[in-house]
């Protein structure tokens, strides 16, 4: 194949812009004269108009020798390269108005088959099909999400295969209540399509169905499928319809609900109005590329919700200027849009992130294209919270907290700091059985961290403090992650060093105290396994050394003789009563190593993502636990909101005991080696439910307050004083992201 050139070599674009063609991009990556010179036919050929017939030859046999090669590897960004070939041959007329509508549609392919980019190529099929409206699908690429985009973009739906054909001969008779086979069976391929949410499938099925035999049912199933698809303008007129005529058949159960649901669209569709320019000629606009008649212009009109193209056209003083802009209407909406025509340079000049897509030649190029001009080189996000905690063991915990974050995604960077003060009061029956009086004591937590993308790598610091009267803590953290197979797999891992002072409250460090090392790993995976479902596991190993035993909790001992009467649950008065005076302090093993598995599961359905969360814990004291989390939210507007439910079930430590013996031995008093009165080494029990909501606030939606809460229920399995527990835990937030 010979490709007449002007002596250049064939411009090379970065493989990374390509696969992320938009409609714009796609179209003026074709046709564009910015892409450089043409390959035109010789001298002679132009003086007498261009000759399309050879290179339509060549075209073709290039398009064809994509997908026979590059496609059929899977080097989908390579055949896209190559059809940008194909591209520059066809400018300036190059070739005919058949085959550059082809090449089009061998980007589509691309596009929908190998990349997954559906909506643009949607867009870019529209394009094809304005070529040459007789254009179609390459032989053998007629399937699956090629042809789901195809059928999109021209707005019909699949024609019947020859086995569904078989279904409903021509010839056969109409079930019984029917008068036409072929109604009956595209209302039952309708009911399918809407069961499986394919809303537009579904109303052209009933369309076909109720041309074939007018049945108010079917104008009904129609019209349910249009709403569902925001196409609120005709579901709306059906709903009329229905509401009308269905008494009248003794479907009043349908005309009820035809009637609710026209009167609720009727009082919250959308509305519009135009502005034209006052000094402007010739003013075309359209919405969706549906022409607005020109009587409608500045007159309010109904107009579908969800994501909306407008675009305009006209002339101020001889010059063709144009507008295009996509707005969002959500129910309830009353707009004025102010059509303010510019040059048509400026259109691509608003489009830019389009043109650093296509000319970047890497990810640094790229994000410092996008950051240029944008106002957004830097974003700074701002969040406050309050929460609270109180349980039945009287013990209350109130946290204000607030947090930074500084990001830049031109630069590929991100800082934040956080600061928590916690404030704990308790008089719960473990303080008033040590004969301890209700305290307070506050907490101060300050925390700072960074991460630095470097090409597919991001890596991390972190550092922070935990400050209490008698407790010091800092640690600091590193971490690392990767993006592979297109980001599609995402491993990562982090190290932590911990240094810990524990005292006691109104004693100097340097009278008493002692230092607990702290070691952890962390290592895990992220994968996207389809569109809708991201899967997460982890491993994390803590290694701490170190005396952790309370010194203020003193552990009751009992005689040998009472210690197997001792039931769970016994009151403190009754302990009092029967325990040894002898008082001993708690005291723990000074080595604990600790090792969880987690796996995480995130699956988004239409408007709604399900999360479910495991995680499976042992450490060297001997405890074994289970988590089970599951939350659901669901998204509605600027409104998200969510139940959740956690399941939690643990073994005791080994040396856990409801009642620890006291002996002598020789006139000495000996105790067990291991003992403790912290509940939560022992073996319990807890069910947590509650949920939240978020709202997102402003014309930006940067603003965004919410709540979250739940009831925590904790049963003792196996303890001393309390036998259940129950908390309520609530925090309240807030957060703005600056620009």
């Amino acid at each position: 194949m010979y490709l007449r050139r002007e002596g250049r070599p064939a411009r090379q674009t970065h493989s990374r812009s390509l696969f992320r063609l938009s409609p714009l991009l796609a179209a003026s990556a074709f046709f564009s004269a910015s892409l450089g010179p043409a390959l035109i036919a010789p001298p002679e050929a132009q003086a007498a108009g261009p000759d399309t017939s050879a290179n339509d030859a060549e075209v073709e046999i290039l398009i064809q020798s994509v997908f026979e090669e590059e496609y059929s590897k899977k080097q989908f960004v390579e055949a896209l390269e190559k059809l940008q070939l194909a591209s520059e041959v066809c400018q300036q007329g190059s070739c005919s108005a058949k085959v550059r509508a082809k090449v089009l549609v061998g980007v589509g392919t691309v596009l929908a088959g190998g990349l997954d980019q559906q909506k643009d190529a949607v867009e870019v099929f529209r394009i094809a099909v304005k070529e040459d409206p007789k254009v179609a699908l390459l032989k053998g690429f007629d399937k699956g999400p090629i042809l789901d985009a195809w059928h999109s973009a021209r707005g019909d739906k699949p024609a019947p295969t020859e086995e569904e054909r078989k279904k409903y001969p021509g010839g056969m008779k109409a079930p019984k209540g029917w008068k036409s086979a072929e109604a009956f069976f595209y209302h039952e391929e309708a009911e399918k399509a809407q069961e499986a949410k394919k809303w537009m499938l579904c109303a052209g099925y009933a369309d076909d169905s109720y041309r074939a035999e007018e049945r108010v049912s079917t104008r009904y199933l129609r019209a349910s499928c249009l709403d569902s698809a925001n196409k609120w303008t005709e579901a709306k007129a059906d709903y009329e319809a229905v509401a009308k005529d269905a008494p009248e058949l003794g479907l009043k159960d349908i005309a009820k609900r035809a009637k609710e649901r026209f009167e609720l669209m009727d009082s919250k569709m959308p509305r519009v109005s135009f502005k034209k320019p006052s000094n402007a000629e010739e003013v075309v606009v359209s919405i969706d590329d549906v022409q607005v008649p020109d009587d409608k212009l500045g007159v309010e009109m109904a107009i579908d919700p969800g994501p909306r193209r407008i675009r305009a056209s006209g002339k101020v003083n001889g010059q063709k200027l144009v507008f295009d802009r996509e707005f969002t209407f959500s129910e309830g909406d009353s707009r004025q849009i102010d059509i303010q025509l510019v040059p048509q340079t400026s259109v691509a000049k608003d489009n830019r992130v389009l043109k650093c897509l296509e000319e970047s030649k890497s990810r640094e190029e790229l994000a410092e294209c996008i950051g240029q001009g944008t106002g957004r080189a830097v974003s700074v996000k701002i969040g406050a919270e309050l929460s609270g905690y109180h349980d039945n063991d009287s013990t209350d915990v109130i946290s204000p907290a607030v947090a930074v974050t500084v990001d830049s995604p031109t630069g590929g960077w991100t800082l934040g700091g956080s600061f928590l003060v916690d404030v704990v009061t308790t008089a719960s029956t473990d303080i008033v059985a040590t004969a301890s009086p209700r305290w307070t004591e506050t907490r101060y937590v300050p925390a700072l961290f960074g991460s630095k993308k470097i090409d597919d790598w991001r890596v991390g610091l972190s550092t922070g403090a935990s400050i209490e009267p008698d407790y010091v803590s800092v640690a600091a953290g590193a971490n690392a992650s990767v993006d592979l197979l297109d980001k599609r797999v995402t491993p990562s891992l982090a190290y932590g060093f911990g240094y810990d002072i524990q005292g006691r409250s109104g004693t100097s460090f340097d009278a008493f105290s002692s230092v607990i090392i702290q070691n952890s790993i962390d290592a895990g995976v992220s994968i996207v396994a389809d569109k809708s479902t991201v899967i997460t596991t982890g491993f994390t190993g803590i290694f701490q050394t170190g005396d952790t035993s309370k010194p203020y909790r003193y552990v009751p001992l009992f005689s040998e003789e009472i210690v197997s009467e001792i039931p769970a649950g016994l009151v403190r008065e009754e302990v009092d009563r029967v325990r040894s005076q002898v008082r001993a302090l708690e005291q723990l093993p000074t080595e604990r190593y600790r090792f969880a598995l987690a796996a995480k599961i995130a699956h988004r359905l239409e408007s709604q993502t399900l999360r479910l969360d495991e995680r499976l814990y042992l450490d060297t004291w001997g405890v074994k636990a289970t988590t089970t989390d599951a939350m659901f939210l669901v998204d509605v507007d600027r409104f998200r909101f969510w139940p959740h439910v956690r399941f939690h079930a643990q073994t005791g430590a080994d040396f856990w005991q409801l009642a620890y013996p006291v002996r002598q031995e020789a006139g000495q008093i000996v105790l067990p080696n291991f003992r403790t009165g912290d509940r939560e080494l022992g073996p319990l029990l807890s069910v947590y439910g509650g949920g939240g909501f978020k709202v997102h606030l402003g014309e930006n939606k940067n603003w965004s307050v919410g709540f979250s809460g739940d009831v925590i229920y904790t049963r003792y399995l196996d303890h001393l004083y309390i036998l259940e527990r129950i908390g309520a835990f609530g925090a309240l937030g807030a957060e703005v992201e600056v620009e």
